[in-house]
């Protein structure tokens, strides 16, 4: 029983990482595609959507006065989520960069 190659081991890494980056950028869309839907309910309640960075992403001031409650839980709740996912979301790269890299590129 021979195992696995170095090569077949660089494969599967390659394989899994690039899983893992699809992942991430399908997680981003969603974000962005759920933060513009909110935006859109919230700018019925007043000013209280910005454009963050001069981006196309429309942020929300959740802490403004006028923003209803229901607007401010879901916006921290959706940016939770992300922040969440993307913690678990990175850490195969990350392990990849700190243990396997210098082995495996």
């Amino acid at each position: 029983m021979g195992g696995l190659s170095h090569d077949q081991i660089n494969l599967g890494i390659r394989v899994v990482l690039g899983v893992d980056m699809y992942a991430i950028c399908l997680l981003t869309v969603w974000f962005y595609f759920q933060n513009e839907r909110l935006a859109a309910r919230a700018e019925k309640y007043g000013p209280i959507t910005y454009h963050a960075f001069g981006s196309i992403v429309t942020g929300i001031a959740y802490g403004h006065p006028s923003c209803p409650p229901e607007i401010a839980n879901e916006c921290k709740r959706l940016r939770r989520k992300l922040t969440i996912y993307s913690l678990y979301l990175w850490v195969l790269p990350g392990i990849y960069m700190i243990f396997l890299r210098e082995n495996y590129h």
